[in-house]
């Protein structure tokens, strides 16, 4: 079952390639700074550098080289605490959420062509092994989650 799975999420994101790349081009971004835009994209708050780092589980510094790139690429805004001046708060930019905005809808239009490509009875079978794993909720949030 578990390969079946992995092998559905693979068709997926190969169906979805295309798509996203074409968002992604002329892109100059790091796997870990397009990481941190999509975990900053999914924040409630602003968190300090740090704390973006353990949420990706990176190195203080490698976190904050990206944000440093991010905020040069006006993609992320940094501030000051207003407790703790020597810790940096960040969030996305309108910029960096309109790039996110991209990713999501590129993926989503993948996932759309993937659907529209499966018979009626395949889509409901799909929608009916979904039900109840969609009815959990966010029981198995990932570490990075804000």
């Amino acid at each position: 079952m578990t390969d079946d799975v992995v092998g559905f999420l693979s068709h997926l994101k190969k169906s979805g390639e295309a798509h996203i790349l074409g968002v992604a081009a002329g892109l100059d971004l790091s796997f870990s700074q397009l990481r941190a835009m999509f975990v900053l994209a999914d924040c409630q708050d602003e968190p300090a550098v740090h704390e973006l780092a353990g949420r990706l589980g990176l190195s203080m510094v490698t976190a904050g080289r990206a944000v440093q790139a991010l905020t040069r690429a006006d993609l992320v805004t940094r501030r000051e605490d207003e407790r703790d001046r020597r810790v940096k708060r960040v969030k996305l930019s309108e910029h960096g959420r309109a790039l996110v905005a991209g990713f999501v809808h590129a993926h989503r239009e993948a996932v759309r062509e993937c659907v529209e490509s499966l018979s009626d009875r395949e889509r409901e079978q799909l929608a009916k092994a979904l039900t109840p794993i969609l009815a959990r909720g966010d029981q198995s949030a990932t570490t990075t989650a804000c």
